[in-house]
């Protein structure tokens, strides 16, 4: 065991590579040494790397410029044999020093490189002091020294899997992971990511990992995963019939099929007349459409016309009913994953959501949805032939869950992934529905009671909520509820309601009609 020495604190220097980067707030474990003083030695070896002040003295020293010198200094760029770099105690060094002492009890030890990493990276992890990316710095750095991760688990005490886990983590932008470090990011988030295969997809969820928007970018980049597989695999399965040619559409080409993005399942089948017939595919960025050549000449240009907006308030169709049934699986999770305990703590909240539900609606035809959210499976056999009141007194839910199951049946019965904010209107000259926003009062009484249990709601949702999400500027006019047109205002400005011979049909309109029976 190493004698102990007490030594200046003026010739103690950090260790540059130090896995713990930042020291943290001091003012306590100061306080503590000025009244008590310092109770363990540190550990020091003999000799520091010149910090930036002694480097450029030392180049300025020897004829050189101090602004070159300032430019060229790294934290290892010289090796002095004077004074100490510190291996333990980094924390009660810079504490000391804010209470006001001199010197340290230090123990002086002689190490090589691999050595001081090795120190420095298990006495913090037993003392638990390094953050999630340090750990994994310093896991990094003790393999660049030439260590493996089997050895490296021996030492530490970290599985090997953990290990590589950590490792990994250096791949993603060092200053988004520590702002979620800061946001409380948990390392069960952190693992989440590895689901995402792109590197800059998973730097891009992880801007929002510790906020509410975490677990909808999680949603919508793994979706957007799961659509490129899917995309690819079609692809490969057009490629067997047909060519693909970026420039077909519907006035050049008859259209066939549409691979979408909301219908994974879909399965391509070649045609019989594929031998004959010259199919061609284009690629879009939400689906893939199937073409064949047509006679344009013969064909009539309002027709073709029309059969485009069909084509895009089919898309728009899809994509609203897709982007609502991504909203409804984020507040279904959310219930899923409520602990009894939870919905005790909020049974007043529930019981005022519940009751005029359960009184009006009586048709519960989903049990094994309701029997899914509590976390009930059933093989289908018992399925087929048990209630819900069966299945669940069979699992003794009524006793250990019942607030569980109140909500459960109360959200079956309210919310599904066809509730949204949004319908369609006919719109006479194109031929075709505009999607428009619109209100929906018992999807905002169910973020009500989700808000209260600790739901947050997604930008998204409340885009599609306020009616300003993007879908409504692309495929319609967002919200006009109770807005009177230009038209109206002009003809009748003592009026605030629109009359029957507004043509243009606004939603003022359509309230005005509903409301005097026309």
């Amino acid at each position: 065991m190493a004698d102990i020495t007490y030594i200046p604190i003026r010739q103690l220097y950090p260790h540059p590579d130090n896995p713990r980067k930042e020291l943290g707030d001091l003012s306590e474990l100061a306080a503590s040494i000025k009244e008590n003083g310092v109770y363990q030695n540190l550990t020091v070896i003999p000799g520091h790397y010149l910090n930036s002040r002694e480097y450029i003295a030392k180049c300025v020293d020897e004829g050189g410029d101090a602004a070159a010198a300032a430019a060229a200094w790294t934290p290892k760029a010289v090796w002095s044999s004077e004074d100490y770099t510190i291996i333990i105690g980094h924390r009660r060094a810079a504490a000391a020093q804010q209470a006001g002492l001199y010197e340290l009890p230090c123990a002086i030890v002689e190490m090589d490189e691999r050595e001081q990493m090795q120190t420095m990276m298990i006495e913090n992890m037993q003392r638990s002091d390094l953050t999630v990316y340090e750990q994994a710095q310093g896991f990094q750095m003790m393999m660049d020294f030439g260590q493996t991760v089997e050895q490296i688990s021996d030492k530490s005490g970290f599985s090997q899997s953990t290990i590589r886990r950590r490792i990994k983590l250096l791949e993603l932008n060092r200053d988004s992971f520590k702002k979620a470090e800061k946001r409380g990011a948990t390392l069960s988030d952190f693992a989440q990511l590895d689901k995402i295969e792109d590197l800059e997809a998973r730097n891009r969820v992880l801007e929002t990992l510790g906020t509410q928007n975490f677990n909808r970018a999680m949603q919508d980049v793994l979706e957007q995963q799961k659509w490129q597989h899917q995309k690819a695999e079609w692809v490969e399965q057009l490629k067997k019939f047909a060519t693909e040619d970026s420039q077909a559409s519907y006035q050049t080409h008859e259209h066939v099929n549409a691979y979408g993005k909301w219908g994974t399942k879909k399965e391509v089948v070649m045609p019989e007349d594929a031998d004959k017939i010259a199919y061609v595919y284009k690629v879009s960025e939400n689906q893939i459409d199937l073409y064949k050549p047509r006679d344009t000449e013969a064909e009539d240009a309002s027709n073709s016309a029309r059969e485009a907006a069909r084509a895009t308030e089919q898309l728009a169709r899809e994509q609203f009913a897709a982007v609502t049934k991504l909203m409804y699986e984020l507040r279904w999770d959310f219930v899923k994953d409520l602990t009894p305990a939870e919905c005790k703590k909020h049974l007043p909240e529930i019981l005022a959501y519940s009751t005029p539900i359960l009184t009006e609606y009586r048709h519960m035809e989903d049990d094994e949805n309701v029997l899914r959210l509590l976390g009930i499976g059933l093989d289908e056999q018992i399925r087929e032939d048990t209630e819900l009141e069966d299945a669940l007194k069979m699992f003794n839910a009524y006793d250990t869950e019942p607030e569980k199951i109140l909500l459960a049946v109360a959200f079956d019965a309210t919310d599904s992934s066809r509730e949204g904010y949004w319908s369609t209107e006919w719109n006479g000259p194109t031929g075709a529905s505009k999607f428009v926003h619109r209100k929906n009062d018992d999807l905002d009484s169910t973020y009500e009671l989700l808000a209260a249990l600790g739901y947050e709601m997604a930008d998204d949702e409340k885009a599609l909520q306020d009616g300003t999400h993007q879908l409504f500027a692309v495929y319609g006019s967002g919200s006009q509820a109770d807005t009177l047109c230009d038209k109206c205002k002009a003809a009748h400005p003592e009026c605030d309601k629109c009359c029957k011979t507004c043509d243009d049909h606004c939603n003022a309109f359509q309230l005005c009609r509903k409301e005097y029976g026309e």
